[in-house]
């Protein structure tokens, strides 16, 4: 992962705080538990898409140095 791209994973930390701060100030009963969950799952998501993103833009060797067949 580029040094750039961990800059993403902040917007998780921010959607966890926002709703956790509406939850207080609305007086209703916080939900950490799903509050939590939310943040972790959108941070695995994050992580696997800027993977995946890292790993498009590898360019493919097409001739390998095992390959035989000429």
């Amino acid at each position: 992962m580029r040094r750039d791209q961990v800059g993403y994973f902040i917007y998780p930390f921010l959607y966890f705080i926002v709703r956790t701060m509406n939850q207080w100030r609305k007086h209703e009963p916080i939900a950490w538990g799903e509050n939590v969950t939310m943040m972790v799952i959108t941070m695995v998501i994050i992580y696997f898409f800027v993977w995946m993103w890292n790993w498009s833009k590898k360019p493919y060797q097409w001739r390998k140095k095992n390959n035989k067949e000429t």
